[in-house]
């Protein structure tokens, strides 16, 4: 049956679509208009979560609502330039150096640690199994009469033997070698794409083993008999392509990455294989070993870097949000403790912090007695989702989890999953069906600004239907976040399993370590050899692991439970599986969930609202089109998924087909100087098993040029009830043609008037109402003009009116 209850959705876009939906909000708010879920992802969450953590914070404190919602307001035009601000130039300069080093850190100093610390036991294996196919065959005698560069003590004798160790012993071994491994990789590639998955992802890791083998020994060949020859900078240009690529192919990066990675292990393999010199570096045994012994160390931290850079810009985005537009009381709670073990610590370890983040509101409504011991009121941390639950409106937010198919012949390995004070769900769940997250993970377990910046998070690498990218995309610092699915078994986990991880992180490095000791002390070479090996060995097993275990059957058995387990703590496991891209497939979720924006799926966050078959629903779209004919498009989209997952039908104003009614009386002009409406309403019908259940009716409004958009009576804010700072927001929602022609990307208020930077402005980042998330530097100037809009498109769409009116839907 329809719930008679209402539902509002803030949309997709950034800023922009947050200073929309306040709008909106403020609207709805001074009409009283009862909403009962309150449904936002990516921007529209912006405004949607701050209201929510301002309203706990502030309601029992303060009798006027009035005063603290305006209050609220003046907040979020204040701090519109959350990610730069630059209207306090000292703020400007001190955002711009947290920035750059933000991106330095994580796009160059972190993948420089993290994967230098396997370049040179690479190195070793490559030259130990295929050095002497690689080596062209010399005159040892005439190398024997010259002083060795890489070893000037040497004798002649002692020079002369080892070349001859080196020696390779058939002439056409080295294309034997490459012929080989190109046959095997093709074979193995054919196989992984020909086979069932169950057998393919075996033949998948054999590909990609064979391809590095391949990539790893033909390069450094190259290198030597190619590259040599040719001028520094025109090898060095090979890198700087690949960075180019790297910025200006977001939706390419992690093939880009991998290529360059492989470009720069291939001179490591050369140095150490043909013992030459690189960037004036010259070989030794002793300066490798003591290299290798670096490397076993640096492995040690690899786990914390990994993590670091895997949440060091998701931390920075949520604490920017959450400073920007969440009440002070919330951001008193958050030490800079916490924060660096946000960032640092592996996502196991989060145990001290979590299990401290009880809910002051019960998991049920039914009073409950703790002790001071076992809760932290919320006045003393930040807000969890639980903490909302007896908050009107609910919240709902919209992520992606990626890499999760239910089926294995599901179309897309990517669905929406919702967060609510109440339930974590996928949105394609059969109610009737066990609960994947019950008992696992609960609401009490996730911040409420987590949630804010995880529905925000644009992941270049995960999502291939990406268009519009962003200035944050572009310098590779939106990756999204993790989240452990079964966070309650890590709890309950005694010590001697929580010490097992950094055992085995020990013992990842400990062979590269433990060696050079040996062999300083005793000179054993075989040592060098048998630490490497060791070293391999435990890598590939633990690939092994990454690679082959399937992990979403619902009773997994033993083999899947230890996969899971080394999964959710073992970082070297979790890339493997990331970066060969394997799927969890089942009813189960991944160990560590992907997620990333939920406008990944849909951008309009009506999903959620149309499961719960509502009576009325408000979509506010506060999306990027760059052409107003594809105006409705988010919307259309909406609508399919919602057919296929959700059994809904649509039909338009006098029962005609609604993307007819759509494209006729909202996106395209009938007459040359048409007007078209804010606003668009059309009729739902629910469906279980065939049979209609219910139906309801969705507003849905859109913001319009003041050219473009029909013309209403113009009223000031005085006649709405509202005594606003004209300098602030204007003497009246209603903007005028020379309100919106000075907006420009311009982080400056100064610089936003009628000049030469507006054509400019709008070649690189539109115009209003569809200014480009490319521009983070949202003025208070800006955020005015699109909350003024979004009030304007509220009050000609007569929202409040809608939500209030109790009778039936309209007749068609």
């Amino acid at each position: 049956m329809t719930s008679d209850k209402t539902g509002l959705a803030f949309s997709g876009g950034g800023i922009r679509s947050a200073a929309l939906c306040s709008g909106v909000l403020r609207r709805l708010l001074k009409d009283k208009a009862k909403v009962d879920y309150l449904s936002c992802v990516s921007g529209g969450g912006y405004t949607g979560t701050s209201f929510l953590d301002w309203k706990f914070r502030k309601e029992k404190k303060t009798k006027d609502s009035e005063e603290w919602h305006e209050e609220f307001f003046d907040n979020m035009r204040q701090r519109a330039g959350y990610f730069c601000n630059w209207e306090r130039p000292r703020q400007g300069v001190l955002d711009t150096i947290m920035m750059f080093l933000l991106v330095l850190t994580v796009t160059v100093i972190e993948p420089i640690v993290i994967y230098g610390s396997y370049a040179f036991p690479l190195a070793f294996i490559i030259d130990y199994l295929f050095g002497k196919l690689l080596r062209a065959k010399v005159d040892c005698d005439h190398v024997a009469s010259t002083p060795s560069p890489s070893n000037p003590n040497a004798t002649a004798q002692e020079i002369r033997k080892h070349c001859i160790s080196r020696q390779k012993t058939v002439a056409f071994s080295m294309i034997f070698l490459f012929s080989v491994l190109l046959v095997l990789l093709v074979i193995f590639y054919i196989l992984s794409q020909k086979l069932s998955r169950r057998k393919s992802k075996y033949f998948r890791l054999f590909s990609l083993i064979s391809f590095l083998l391949l990539s790893l020994t033909f390069l450094p060949f190259a290198i030597h008999d190619f590259f040599i020859e040719i001028p520094l900078w025109s090898r060095a240009i090979i890198v700087v392509i690949g960075v180019v690529l790297w910025f200006v192919l977001p939706l390419l990066r992690y093939k880009t990455s991998y290529g360059i990675l492989i470009y720069l292990y291939s001179y490591i393999i050369y140095w150490k294989v043909y013992e030459a010199k690189v960037v004036g570096v010259v070989y030794s045994d002793g300066l490798f070993n003591r290299l290798l012994f670096a490397s076993g160390f640096i492995m040690w931290f690899v786990p914390y870097l990994a993590q670091s850079r895997k949440r060091l810009s998701h931390v920075f985005n949520r604490w920017r949000l959450q400073k920007a537009f969440y009440s002070k009381e919330s951001l008193a709670t958050k030490e800079c403790l916490e924060i660096l073990h946000d960032i640092f610590c592996p996502l196991w370890t989060c145990l001290k912090r979590k299990q401290k983040q009880w809910s002051y509101h019960r998991e049920q409504r039914a009073s409950v007695a703790f002790s001071e011991n076992d809760i932290d009121p919320a006045n003393k941390r930040s807000l969890n989702l639980a903490d909302l639950r007896d908050l009107e409106p609910e919240y709902i937010s919209n992520m992606t989890i990626h890499s999760w198919k239910k089926e294995e012949d599901s179309d897309s390995d990517d669905n929406l999953l919702t967060m609510s004070p109440t339930t974590i769900e996928r949105l394609d769940r059969d109610p009737s069906t066990v609960d994947p997250f019950k008992d696992r993970l609960r609401p009490r377990d996730i911040e409420l600004s987590d949630v804010m910046a995880t529905s925000a998070a644009a992941i270049s690498g995960y999502d291939d239907n990406l268009e519009v990218l962003r200035l944050s995309t572009i310098l590779g610092l939106e990756m999204g976040a993790s989240m452990i699915s079964n966070l309650e078994a890590i709890k309950k986990e005694g010590w001697l399993m929580k010490l097992l991880p950094i055992l085995i992180n020990i013992l990842r490095g400990l062979p590269l370590i433990a060696v050079p000791a040996v062999y300083y002390s005793r000179g054993d070479v075989l040592s060098i050899k048998a630490g490497v090996f060791t070293f391999f060995a435990i890598h590939l097993m633990l690939a092994c692991i990454g690679a082959l275990a399937d992990t979403g059957a619902p009773n997994p058995n033993l083999w899947e439970k230890i996969a899971r387990w080394f999964i959710v703590h073992v970082s070297f496991v979790k890339f493997v599986r990331e970066g060969l891209n394997i799927e969890n497939i089942g009813p189960m979720p991944p160990p560590v969930m992907l997620l990333s924006d939920g406008g990944h799926v849909e951008n309009l966050a009506i999903l959620p609202l149309l499961k719960k078959k509502l009576k009325k629903i408000i979509v506010v779209d506060g999306g990027y089109y760059f052409n107003e004919k594809k105006y409705g498009k988010d919307l259309l989209r909406a609508l399919m998924l919602a057919r296929r997952d959700l059994n809904c039908s649509f039909i338009g104003q006098g029962g005609r087909d609604v993307i007819s009614d759509l494209l006729e009386n909202f996106v395209r002009l009938q007459q040359p100087d048409e007007k078209k409406p804010r606003h668009f309403r059309f009729k739902v019908e629910y469906y279980e098993n065939d049979h209609k259940v219910g139906e309801g009716e969705i507003l849905f409004i859109r913001p319009r040029d003041p050219r473009k958009g029909e013309k209403s009576e113009f009223k000031t804010w005085e006649e709405f009830g509202f005594h606003l700072d004209a300098r602030d927001w204007g003497n009246s929602p209603y903007l005028s043609e020379e309100d919106v022609d000075k907006l420009t990307f311009c982080c400056c208020a100064c610089c936003n008037k009628k000049s030469h930077l507006s054509g400019l402005s709008e070649l690189l980042c539109h115009k209003f109402p569809n200014h480009s998330t490319a521009n983070q530097f949202f003025t208070p100037l800006m955020f005015s003009a699109y909350h003024r809009e979004g009030f304007r498109a509220c009050v000609e769409a007569e929202a409040a009116e809608f939500l209030k009116d109790n009778h039936d839907v309209l007749e068609v």
